[in-house]
């Protein structure tokens, strides 16, 4: 007779049977006997199997999940378009008479090139040809922007594939492209530099998912006043690019933190920190009243924004960005060059003292002073070692210490 490995729980029951059988050996023969004993065995051992299977695993073996990617002919023609892309792109933004110092590109693709790599900050200066063919430079004009119109489309048809997402466009470098810690999905961000100093801004939001789905950006900001409080949606999206994604969750709600940066004009520029958020359907919504803040300069009057902007001179470079350390945003406070320039923006530059925002339960709260201590010198920074960069100037320590 076969022997079973049976549970604590059937063992009973099979002892019983077993006892019952050879109770009843002399009534019937041993071998009707035997048959239902195998039976009743095998019945016990699948019902035992069966409730094995029902019963969770006592030590689970986590499975990994395969890697999403494209199939190899989606693949292929990805590569095909993103060549592409990258040619009309280098139209886009370098076929320009108008020179960075050092480089044969335009401010527009130099500004690009340095926020895609992941850097807030941009020191590029640039300049003009002594003498410009205006003719010469409206056929270029013409050229870049018949680029850029044939670059959208072919950008959506790379974006239409099934699981384009996963697809890093690595060679697209004048391209902006971030992504939220939850990757759950990513803003591709780009410029194009017109005539008379105006820039317009192109992006697109692209949702994790095996199909398409992607919300276009449409760059109103000549058509809007120089607000804060405003909540824009992707159809009146004040245009910029991209350097910088966090995220912050309040009542079952996540509310993303972007870093943008815009070239108003050859004049000034703007750095700003917006919030993202996503409606019921999916729609995305920028701005939302979570920057309280009391402003110095406007009399330490209690506001609270919807965004948050910083303007300063082309020439000067400010950091606006997200202190891992500090766990905190920290940027450049600015100020004029003089008394007359107050409130001439496109004057203003780093004096080398900080403010930021301190996330607080549901909120970005204003820090006036990142650092509570300053040297006892007027032309020395506010701290010791200052969070961006070291100093040429360093203060003399005494050698003794004083009693």
């Amino acid at each position: 007779m076969p022997v079973f490995i049976l549970s604590d729980r059937f063992y009973p029951i099979f002892a019983n049977t077993m006892y019952a059988c050879i109770i009843s050996l002399p009534l019937f023969s041993l071998f009707y006997v035997m048959k239902h004993l195998i039976v009743l065995s095998l019945l016990l051992l699948s019902v035992h199997i069966f409730a094995q299977k029902g019963a969770p695993a006592r030590s689970a073996i986590s499975t990994v999940s395969p890697k999403v990617q494209l199939s190899k002919s989606d693949l292929s023609r990805m590569v095909r378009l993103e060549d592409s892309l990258q040619k009309l792109m280098n139209i886009v933004l370098y076929d320009s008479t108008v020179r960075v110092v050092d480089k044969s590109i335009d401010y527009a693709g130099a500004v690009i090139r340095s926020m895609a790599s992941g850097k807030d900050d941009s020191t590029v200066f640039i300049t003009a040809p002594a003498k410009v063919d205006s003719n010469s430079e409206k056929r270029r004009f013409e050229k870049r922007k018949t680029a850029c119109y044939q670059f959208i489309p072919k950008l959506i048809s790379a974006l239409k594939m099934d699981n384009s997402f996963y697809y890093p466009f690595d060679s697209l470098q004048e391209v902006s492209k971030v992504y939220p810690p939850d990757s759950s999905f990513r803003i591709l961000t780009w410029q194009m530099h017109y005539p008379k100093g105006r820039f317009r801004y192109y992006g697109v939001i692209q949702m994790r998912s095996q199909k398409m789905k992607i919300y276009p950006l449409r760059d109103l900001r000549d058509t809007l006043p120089f607000h804060t409080q405003r909540v824009l949606t992707k159809d009146n999206w004040y245009g910029q690019i991209y350097y910088r994604i966090i995220e912050r969750t309040y009542a079952k709600k996540t509310y993303y933190t972007l870093f943008g940066f815009e070239a108003a004009d050859f004049i000034s520029r703007r750095k700003i920190v917006d919030i993202l958020t996503f409606d019921a359907d999916g729609s995305p919504r920028f701005g939302a009243p979570l920057f309280c803040s009391t402003d110095s300069s406007r009399y330490k009057i209690r506001d609270t924004l919807s965004r948050f902007f910083i303007e300063y001179k082309w020439s000067a470079s400010p950091t606006l960005n997200y202190d891992n350390n500090k766990d905190m945003i920290v940027y450049d406070h600015l100020a004029p060059p003089n008394p007359k320039a107050n409130g001439v923006y496109m004057a203003y530059a780093q004096d080398g003292t900080y403010e930021g925002y301190k996330w607080k339960t549901n909120h970005w709260e204003w820090v006036e002073k990142v650092f509570n201590f300053a040297i006892n010198e007027n032309d020395n920074p506010p701290i010791p070692a200052p969070l961006f960069g070291i100093p040429k100037k360093q203060p003399n320590l005494p050698q003794e210490v004083e009693h």
